[in-house]
């Protein structure tokens, strides 16, 4: 589907959790309406992010809001209401203007009203929605930006439909499989939720899943949903279709990428060698220096006991299904950091020593 293109439909075909997902991975930029029982919702976007808009919310709500949470008196909260009518002007700037509170409060407690009330569209069935493309919000009503994935990650973990996530999940005995996006690296994982991604890696159904997992079946199932609505978990069928485009094969991409590995943990031994325990060290610093020039998913990279260098934990999943984009990036990453560590051990040991290892690095690995 392109950028442009019609988005509708209902929220029992396209949960919200997974409507909010494709509108981030199309970049879409408009709104969004949602309509359900008690009314219609618009939701902005901006290149798939969410735009928290000054009149999101309903400013009568906003105050009351306010009041229950104690930040405003009641007194307070009427003079606000009473000074916006007066001046036609919002109950958000007449809160400013009165000087109730100021912008850095003001700004984070919309955000997060803001926030809460989107929470509730994600246990919602009966509903549907449209998005038009053409409709953006002015300038001046824009507070903020909210990161897209973040807020999906933490509506589906305040979810209560279990019925709703049950019927999106792939059957108990179907083969699944389980693919490591671009973006994986940018997910904000909770420790459980990794444990999960972990153990479902090799686990092969749902069934398998819940039989390993300490986390619970209301959890196990709340995580899945989570995985299955960010493109990470899938039926094994469905994910064929897409592997079968990848212009590495799955093997291939595992030895190439263990080949590189191999040459980090040469290097790791070959200053070992010279310099003893302090090799970890002048290592460590390389990875530092290369870090800021590669993309988002090297920025978690570490050195590992033996030299090797791990980019992303999550990615050892499916290091074998990988994307072809994703596979790209992380060979690129791995030649810089390649060059990176030589110029480390040109600067510690000279260069007679980094003429040694190149030519000693170029017997190592199969690449």
């Amino acid at each position: 589907m392109s950028k442009e293109g019609p988005l509708e439909g209902t929220l029992a075909e396209t949960p919200f959790a997974r409507l909010l997902f494709d509108l981030w991975r199309q970049e879409r930029s408009g709104r969004l309406s949602v309509r359900v029982e008690k009314g219609k919702r618009n939701i902005f976007f901006e290149k798939g992010h969410l735009l928290v808009a000054q009149d999101g919310p309903d400013p009568k709500d906003f105050l009351s809001a306010l009041v229950r949470k104690k930040v405003l008196s009641e007194e307070q909260a009427g003079r606000a209401e009473r000074l916006a009518e007066a001046r036609s002007i919002s109950l958000f700037k007449s809160l400013g203007e009165l000087g109730f509170l100021s912008p850095i409060p003001l700004w984070s407690l919309a955000e997060s009203f803001y926030t809460r009330r989107l929470y509730s569209l994600f246990d919602r069935e009966e509903g549907d929605f449209a998005f038009d493309s053409a409709a953006v919000l002015p300038g001046s009503h824009r507070l903020g930006r909210l990161q897209t994935p973040d807020l999906i990650l933490e509506g589906i973990r305040q979810m209560h439909n279990n019925a709703l996530i049950v019927r999106s999940l792939p059957g108990e005995e179907e083969p699944i499989r389980v693919s490591a996006p671009i973006f994986l690296p940018l997910l904000k994982f909770e420790p459980p939720e990794r444990y999960a991604l972990q153990i479902l890696a090799d686990s092969g159904t749902i069934r398998r899943f819940h039989e390993r997992s300490e986390l619970g079946d209301q959890e196990n199932r709340k995580v899945l949903f989570a995985f299955a609505c960010l493109g990470i978990l899938a039926p094994a069928e469905s994910a064929a279709k897409t592997a079968s485009s990848l212009a590495v094969p799955g093997a291939e991409q595992g030895r190439i990428l263990e080949a590189l590995n191999e040459k980090c943990a040469f290097i790791f031994k070959f200053v070992s060698k010279e310099i003893g325990p302090v090799a970890g060290s002048v290592l460590s610093r390389a990875l530092d220096e290369v870090r800021p020039s590669l993309g988002p998913m090297f920025q978690k990279m570490a050195l590992q006991f033996d030299g090797r260098v791990e980019v992303d934990a999550a990615l050892r999943l499916s290091v074998e299904h990988l994307p072809e984009e994703v596979f790209r990036t992380i060979v690129q990453g791995y030649d810089e950091i390649l060059t990176g560590e030589v110029l480390a051990v040109k600067k510690t040991l000279g260069a007679a020593q980094e003429t040694a290892l190149v030519r000693n690095l170029e017997k190592i690995g199969c690449v």
